[in-house]
This record gives structure tokens, sequence and C-alpha cells, in this order.
């Protein structure tokens, strides 16, 4: 492997080594559901983790 591939293999692991941390800052968040309702992401949060889903049909 060449030393420039080694590179960014390397700033692509530190970026997503970073970008995944844990970040206990949220900020107040509420979505709408599709089945109707809403959720509020801190008080989810708090529970288990959460897998945003953003969709728009079309």
């Amino acid at each position: 492997m060449r030393a420039s591939s080694k590179a960014l293999l390397i700033g692509i692991l530190a970026v997503a080594t970073i970008s995944c941390g844990s970040d206990t800052t949220t900020t107040d968040f509420n979505a709408t559901l599709v089945g109707g309702g809403e959720i509020n992401l801190q008080s989810e949060l708090q529970k288990s983790p959460v897998a945003l889903w953003f969709w728009a049909p079309g």
C-alpha cells in the first residue's frame, strides 16, 4: 500500500471516529411520527439509543 493511500485511510478513520463520538449535549427536538403523534428526542435518548430516519413522501 502506498504512503498516500495509507494517509488517506488514516484520515478517513480519524474523521469517522471523531464524528461517531458521544456527545451529551442535545437540544430539544420533536418529530412528527408517520402514524401520528410526536416523539421527543431527549426523552427517548434517556431510554435507549435512537436512530433517525428522515423521509419525505414524493
